[in-house]
């Protein structure tokens, strides 16, 4: 007979530090990053070949592994807990949910030190499977129908798209060929927000947030600040919305491709690269700091765990959160905030292949790159100015896709990029749902990182903060 053990008894679940963050681990030397990135645009290799040093030492990281055990003594735990009759369910829920969730992470990234690292050719077809299989537990199936859409709208771009230079009949020859070969049946993209929604979320933003958003010099969209100055500016942001008074600040750090915020040590990092003029400025404040930092300082005020660091569901909404407000900031789904999105889904698409076809880096940037150019055309004209844009876009794409694996496997890729679009796609919804009560909505999206637009997570939310008070 199974002994049901008291509450006292039952604590290591919570003491438990099951914080990891899997992407930290594909992160390559910005030097290294950099000669790659420029061989591969440059066309002097076929695909850029990153080694992982965080990977390479993964198995003789005794905390890692440490940290693993204790994270699956935590989950046995807790299902030990559920006899206890008057155990908190909505605490044990979320605990077993986050702990499980990091669990997967650590396997991940076994998983791609195990595929940058094959013993046979058999083992490595194992591999793909294991790696595939994790991302998919972590961050969702793919939606094929979604992407055929998004294809679909492409396809009429290129083929309407009236050149007037040499470069841009080159492109869209090309363009038209390589897509064409997706059948997208009878499949159409759909709008995500009506025009009535995004103009009252961009009144209600630019008002709950002036203050914040205040400190952001109003200069034309020519002024660009560099990585010194948008840290300075966050950090007046940071001062102007309480949170520099609790810890918070940005830095810049030159590990870093992409700007992340980090809760466990209350930074906003920014690349050592970083360029942006006030008005990616303000996206980018709104976005790292009111959700990602917001969301994270509020789950360490709640005492509960999970949503400081972020429930088992909580990926998708938290990216779709930060670039819908984007779009609140500007008013319009056509700025760089959703392009971004929407480009970093179709990125996934043609790499796993859920049209048929497998492709590795080089094939996708080819596509990726001649596709953008023609999406931020304007008239019909392409520059070569406008090509190198085009191909830096494209290959911070693939850049993020590829990351963990080798840029050369076709149809593996680490699928993290393909949440913004569908955590989007679901605080639509969300928004749509409570637009007439968006003080309210905020108010529940702001509790900690959590999936607010799920109604059964939000009650387990809540249950589990009121019985902690």
């Amino acid at each position: 007979m199974n002994e049901i053990k008291t509450d006292q008894e039952i604590v290591a679940y919570k003491k438990t530090k099951s914080e990891f963050v899997d992407y930290t681990r594909f992160e390559v030397d910005s030097a290294q990053r950099k000669v790659e990135r420029d061989a591969f645009i440059g066309n002097l290799e076929y695909t850029p070949n990153y080694v992982y040093p965080k990977l390479d030492f993964l198995i003789d990281d005794v905390d890692i592994q440490k940290k693993k055990s204790n994270i699956y003594e935590a989950v046995m735990e807790l299902e030990a807990a559920k006899n206890n009759p008057d155990a908190n369910f909505a605490e044990l829920e979320l605990f077993a949910g986050f702990h499980e969730m990091r669990l997967k992470k650590i396997m991940l990234v076994e998983a791609a030190r195990n595929l940058c690292n094959p013993i046979s050719m058999s083992a490595q077809e194992v591999n793909r499977q294991s790696f595939a299989e994790l991302n998919e537990a972590l961050y969702g199936e793919f939606d094929t129908r979604t992407y055929l859409g998004m294809i679909a709208t492409e396809q009429q771009r290129a083929s309407g798209f009236i050149p007037k230079s040499e470069i841009a009949e080159k492109i869209k020859i090309d363009l038209v060929r390589l897509l064409g070969r997706v059948d997208v049946g009878e499949e159409q993209e759909k709008a995500l927000l009506d025009e009535t929604t995004i103009q009252k979320l961009h009144t209600y933003v630019l008002e709950r947030y002036k203050d914040v958003l205040g400190v952001v010099p109003n200069t034309p969209d020519d002024a660009y600040y560099d990585v010194t100055q948008c840290a300075e500016i966050i950090n007046k942001a940071l001062e102007a919305g309480g949170l520099a008074q609790l810890g918070w600040t940005a830095v810049e750090n030159p590990a870093k491709s992409n700007p992340t915020t980090k809760q466990s040590d209350c930074t906003i990092n920014l690349p050592s690269n970083t360029r942006r003029n006030a008005s990616e400025l303000r996206r980018l404040i709104i976005h790292e700091q009111e959700v990602h930092a917001r969301r994270a300082q509020s789950g360490r005020e709640s005492g509960l765990a999970p949503i400081k660091a972020g429930t088992a569901d909580y990926a998708d909404i938290e990216e779709g959160f930060g670039v819908i407000l984007e779009c609140a900031v500007e008013g319009s789904l056509d700025n760089p905030s959703f392009d971004r999105a929407r480009n970093r889904y179709i990125t996934a698409g043609l790499a796993l292949g859920v049209d048929g076809r497998h492709r590795d880096s080089r094939e996708v940037y080819e596509i990726l790159w001649r596709d953008i150019a023609i999406q931020e055309s304007e008239d019909g004209e392409i520059s070569e100015a406008d090509v190198k844009s085009a191909k830096n876009k494209a290959y911070t794409h693939i850049e993020n896709a590829y990351r963990g694996t080798q840029f050369w496997m076709k149809g593996v890729i680490y699928t993290k990029l393909k949440v913004y679009y569908e955590g989007f796609a679901k605080n639509a919804k969300y928004f749509e749902q409570n637009i007439d009560t968006l003080d309210k909505a905020f108010e529940d999206a702001l509790i900690g990182k959590y999936n607010h637009t799920n109604p059964n997570e939000k009650d387990l939310v809540k249950s589990a903060i009121a019985n902690l008070k």
